[in-house]
């Protein structure tokens, strides 16, 4: 998705960015910004071409969930193929969180004590994931993950900028 958000928006984001750079670098050149100046310059040019980003990727999310929306409407396969994985999806979740220990209990209780039931492995995740996405929160299980936060927040971490 950010391919396509930087094949439509990156020449722009970059002529930018590189515009405010080369003014910062003449102005500490011609002696008129200090060392200071110019790094705090650099930081507010890479600052708003993370938020042009930012705006542009949640622009394309919102247009791709709108036109996914607008599909779904008009099709009644669609709305069919939705509604099923939906209803399985929250059997799923359903029956592992009341089947599953329902059968562990019976089980205990009338053959084995020290019985486990085997690991559903990622099953439980996966369901969450799809029934989220179809749910209409994609862009909240995108921001999720080792990847969370916003690039503002990443490229503040990454440059040290909450160092005193």
């Amino acid at each position: 998705m950010l391919t396509a958000i930087f094949s439509q928006f990156g020449m722009s984001i970059i002529n930018g960015v590189l515009d405010k750079f080369l003014d910062a670098f003449k102005a500490y050149e011609n002696k008129q910004i200090s060392i200071e100046e110019l790094r705090a310059r650099l930081y507010e040019a890479m600052l708003g071409a993370v938020k042009e980003i930012e705006v542009a990727h949640a622009d394309a999310l919102v247009t791709t969930y709108q036109a996914f929306m607008g599909a779904l409407a008009q099709s009644p396969l669609m709305q069919r193929v939705w509604a099923t994985a939906v209803l399985s999806q929250l059997f799923v979740l359903v029956y592992h969180q009341f089947g599953i220990p329902l059968i562990v209990l019976i089980v205990r209780a009338t053959y084995e004590p020290r019985w486990q039931y085997p690991s559903s492995g990622t099953t439980v995740e996966w369901a969450y994931l799809l029934l989220g996405a179809l749910m209409g929160m994609g862009p909240m299980v995108l921001r999720a993950g080792p990847g969370a936060g916003s690039l503002a927040d990443r490229l503040k971490a990454m440059v040290g900028a909450g160092r005193a």
